[in-house]
């Protein structure tokens, strides 16, 4: 489900975008700025836990070498 709703974003969020400039121009600007904000939320959700099956970016540390 997450990932359906992490692709359904972009393409919603661009109509959004389109539908508020054909109604003006304040409207276009104020879709852009909130809807961003949105979105954003909405990539924070769909991501899953924070320690649940994640992977770090990088490789933990070796304090071993000599």
């Amino acid at each position: 489900m997450n990932r359906n709703v992490r692709n359904a974003t972009p393409p919603i969020y661009a109509l959004l975008i389109l539908g508020g400039f054909l109604i003006s121009t304040t409207v276009g600007i104020a879709v852009i700025i909130v809807g961003g904000v949105l979105t954003s939320v909405v990539y924070t959700m769909a991501r899953g836990g924070g320690s649940e099956g994640a992977t770090p970016r990088r490789a933990p540390r070796q304090r071993n070498r000599r």
